[in-house]
């Protein structure tokens, strides 16, 4: 048994607030970044979580920012969302912030929007726990939202759980990203990592990252992420997985387009494997302000016709792809866990990632599929094409990758630890 494993065994299950082993909570969840609806493709892990607390028989109310032509509150999926009236500037959106630069006055017009945001996150945090009743405060990312909800927790007398999910702790100047180090940023995350009532970590790398951050050892809990595996499945018996657009060598990859994300050495080994594997086709489901770039580097590199951006795909639609793809590629140069690995095993198919943060904690290295050092397009071209080659191989590392998603990495899981976490936190009188 991997230590991971132990990490995620079910304990025995705390009885919560109420009657009965599992009474409803009604939570209170800020978070800057939400799907604006059902089928959205952005953040969908953090509304995967809420969906499986309200199935568990939850209240969960999501406070977030949205702009004019959005309606105040929503409600898809049983989750209940509040929306307050703001637009984030386009260089403070998610993806953006973290790997972008500003001159010296943009570093203070950031500092002046960022204060306008936690005031009102935590204007509309008080103002819809006072009005549902809220009995806990459960946010999303440490910076920028948690301490609005560390604060308004704190005047409400509720407890508080922040759940990291990498970037907003994750530090790596080589590459770019040192975001949670900056000046008008470290003062607010120390001190939500310090007062918040507890915190979850998406994996061990995580938990490292937030230590070196400053959060106290003991609020720590490693509640990893998953992927919901009644839709994320293998093919019915009996159908056929290849796609005839794309042929029986098809590489999967599903990732934002942002450099971090490392599509760019994708598509470098691809068109490196092309002339051993003429009929190899590379299928990218995302986007973001880098897809101009990928899109002239395949065409210099001439597989420009062989390689599709779908752009971004609903969640819903995602599996015909992964079980249509020979490997399932995640080739980032950081990773707070690796959601689409965890996609993909459930769908039966082996992954080929970099060792970057999380994802050698999801994909279990020549069982599961083949973890390469990040940034390295021979040594993934050399992953890919060994997997290419061997189709028995596949359907081994893919039966295997289906079952350790079934015993890790179920939101069901998720949501499990959560309660326990609650129960936990509502125990203990509020500082």
């Amino acid at each position: 048994m991997t230590s991971l494993e132990v990490a995620v065994q079910p304990g025995k299950r705390s009885s919560l607030p109420g009657k009965g082993p599992r009474a409803s909570l009604r939570i209170i969840c800020p978070t800057y970044w939400y799907p604006q609806h059902a089928a959205d493709t952005q953040a969908t892990y953090v509304h995967d979580i809420n969906r499986h607390l309200v199935r568990r028989g939850h209240q969960v109310t999501v406070v977030t920012p949205g702009n004019a032509s959005m309606p105040a509150t929503d409600r898809f999926d049983g989750v209940e969302v509040v929306r307050f009236p703001m637009e984030l500037p386009v260089d403070l959106t998610y993806g953006r912030v973290a790997q972008t630069r500003v001159n010296f006055w943009g570093k203070f017009a950031r500092v002046a929007v960022m204060a306008h945001y936690l005031e009102a996150q935590y204007r509309a945090t008080l103002a819809a726990s006072r009005e549902r009743g809220g009995q806990i405060i459960h946010a999303h990312w440490a910076i920028p939202t948690g301490p609005a909800a560390v604060h308004a927790a704190r005047s409400l007398g509720l407890p508080s759980v922040i759940t990291m999910h990498g970037g907003d702790v994750y530090v790596n100047p080589e590459q770019g990203y040192d975001f949670p180090t900056r000046w008008y940023v470290r003062p607010a995350l120390r001190w939500t990592l310090r007062h918040a009532g507890a915190l979850t970590a998406i994996t061990e790398d995580c938990r490292q990252h937030a230590l070196r951050a400053g959060a106290p050892d003991r609020a720590i809990r490693l509640v990893f992420n998953g992927t919901d595996l009644r839709r994320f499945s293998p093919a019915p018996a009996g159908n056929g997985a290849v796609d005839p657009r794309f042929g029986p060598h098809m590489i999967f990859a599903c990732r934002q387009l942002f450099p971090r994300k490392g599509i760019r050495f994708l598509i470098e080994a691809a068109a490196a494997l092309k002339p051993r594997f003429p009929d190899l086709k590379v299928v990218l489901a995302g986007d973001g302000f880098e897809r101009p770039e990928l899109i002239s580097l395949a065409e210099s590199l001439g597989i420009g016709d062989d390689v599709t951006f779908l752009g971004w795909v609903p969640n819903s639609e995602l599996p015909p792809y992964y079980r249509a793809a020979a490997v399932s590629v995640i080739p980032s140069l950081e990773e707070g866990f690796g959601i689409p690995a965890a996609e993909a095993m459930g769908c039966q198919t082996p992954v080929v990632a970099s060792d970057a943060g999380g994802l050698p904690e999801v994909v279990e290295d020549r069982v599961t599929g083949i973890i390469v050092p990040r940034g390295d397009s021979a040594a993934l071209a050399e992953a890919i094409g060994a997997l290419l080659a061997d189709p028995a191989r596949r359907v081994q590392m893919g039966r295997a990758g289906r079952e350790r998603a079934l015993r890790l990495f179920d939101w069901d899981r998720t949501a499990e630890q959560l309660e326990q976490i609650y129960a936990e936190v509502t125990s203990v009188p509020s500082r």
